[in-house]
């Protein structure tokens, strides 16, 4: 397949800024439009469905964040990749921004390295996407074509029992009504006889029969509910049952596994006594498959989101994203940054005598402490597993270590497991120092969260 040209859409309603964004994104192999209101970026969105967005806050009509929560809300809005720009630069800022729909923001004055990085990485991002809407698209597919079938299933049987209380005369109406309909199709009789099937049955065999007719239909089509009370003829035989479901997997001789659905209903007589049943078996190995797949759809999905869904704290990804641009921000204006980590102590040993459920409680209690004691232009996340972190930016070292105490201290007062156990943190911080890279930055952080382990736990380390 042809690699995909995206289209970047840049929105903003200053000549110079627009003009200074198209520019930068030049060479990067993208087509590129520019709009000078957010009233004519939606009309462009409409028409040409970029992925790439780049707005800025402050539009004339209609704002940036309004333009940016009617992208998300579009049929795409979910694969899109949204950056807005914008001179307001307070934390508050920042939520809003997120809170609006948007995966980052760049502050004025615009950088252009950080701009280039970011559309490289969104690039990527929506590209990982397309697969995403690729295996929504099939679900959605094969969920509709199978509630069809569903539906048809229904009032072909429906109409087949009809037929069959009229009279015998009416299995030839049956015999056409059977070979229009997907799957396979079966009469059973009360000793397990087949009296008739269609043609799409023995499509289903994996031994070639010509015809399965007065033949036992648990040699011919054996599963897991045969010579069990769960067999279909038995439990349409219990008083009030009126039809039967069920999923069934079958292992193939080759290998690999066949997913079929069965629908059966009883077949009656002239006077209504149960005379057998009718059967409807569909293979639903792709919908199984098309299932699974959008769970992983839904996995990656998450994996590129920003917020973890326990705690409702930012998670690695966009730590990491931050932690840069904190960094890029202190080296090029001066100033301090701190950052804490820190590590449920003996979280696995909770797990293992109270249970995971028990330990999602104390992960998200955490995460509401955390939270509450941090400012608002500092940023916490979860970093993994019982690992938090919190940036704290314009903080020097001995703040960073009083945010730290304060977290451990009511976090030590808690009580978990209905009142029951304690459970403590160790924390370790570390202050900016001129050189450090991100990833020197956050090994001295957990170099000191190690002190604090080795050193007793339950305690706050700052070297």
């Amino acid at each position: 397949m042809d690699k995909i040209k995206e289209k970047l859409l840049i929105v903003d309603d200053e000549t110079i800024t627009l003009e200074l964004l198209i520019n930068g994104a030049l060479g990067l192999d993208l087509d590129i439009q520019g709009a000078a209101s957010a009233e004519e970026a939606w009309d462009y969105f409409q028409a040409h469905k970029p992925r790439l967005i780049v707005l800025d806050w402050n539009l004339p009509g209609m704002s940036g964040l309004e333009l940016c929560q009617r992208l998300r809300s579009a049929a795409l809005g979910k694969y899109l990749s949204i950056l807005v720009v914008t001179s307001n630069d307070r934390p508050e800022d920042m939520e809003r921004v997120l809170a609006a729909g948007a995966d980052f923001y760049m502050p004025k004055p615009i950088s252009i390295p950080f701009y280039k990085a970011w559309l490289a990485s969104a690039r990527q991002r929506v590209s990982e996407f397309r697969g995403l809407e690729e295996s929504d698209n099939k679900v959605a597919g094969i969920k509709a074509e199978l509630e069809d079938v569903n539906d048809q299933l229904e009032a072909t049987i429906t109409q087949a029992n009809e037929l069959a209380m009229e009279s015998e005369k009416n299995y030839l109406e049956i015999n056409q009504i059977f070979k229009t309909v997907a799957g396979g199709i079966l009469v059973v009789d009360n000793d397990y006889n087949i009296i008739k099937h269609n043609d799409n049955f023995l499509g289903l065999l994996e031994d070639e029969v010509g015809s399965a007719v007065n033949m036992k239909c648990y040699d011919v089509f054996r599963s897991s509910l045969c010579d069990t009370e769960d067999c279909p003829l038995n439990c349409l035989r219990r008083p009030g049952q009126d039809h039967f479901r069920a999923h069934i997997v079958k292992e193939r001789t080759g290998g690999g596994l066949v997913h079929y659905n069965i629908v059966s209903t009883p077949l009656r007589g002239l006077v209504g006594e149960q005379i057998g049943i009718v059967e409807h078996i569909t293979d639903i190995s792709q919908q199984v498959a098309a299932e699974e797949a959008l769970k992983e759809s839904e996995r990656r999905y998450r994996e590129l989101s920003t917020v973890d869904e326990l705690t409702g704290l930012f998670n690695k990804r966009y730590f990491n994203q931050v932690l840069q641009m904190e960094l890029n921000r202190t080296v090029r204006y001066g100033g301090s940054l701190s950052l804490i980590m820190m590590d449920i102590d003996n979280f696995k040993l909770h797990n293992d005598t109270y249970g995971h459920a028990e330990g999602d409680k104390v992960l998200a209690r955490l995460g509401e402490i955390v939270k509450g004691a941090v400012r608002d232009n500092d940023v916490a996340c979860r970093y993994g597993g019982e690992e938090f972190v919190v940036i704290l930016p314009a903080t020097a070292g001995q703040g960073g270590l009083v945010v730290a105490e304060r977290i451990r201290e009511i976090f030590a007062a808690e009580r978990f497991c209905e009142g029951q156990v304690q459970k403590t943190l160790s924390l370790g911080v570390a202050e900016y120092v001129a050189g450090d890279n991100r990833e020197i930055f956050i090994k001295r952080a957990d170099a000191n969260l190690y002190e604090a382990k080795e050193s007793g736990k339950n305690r706050c380390v700052l070297k």
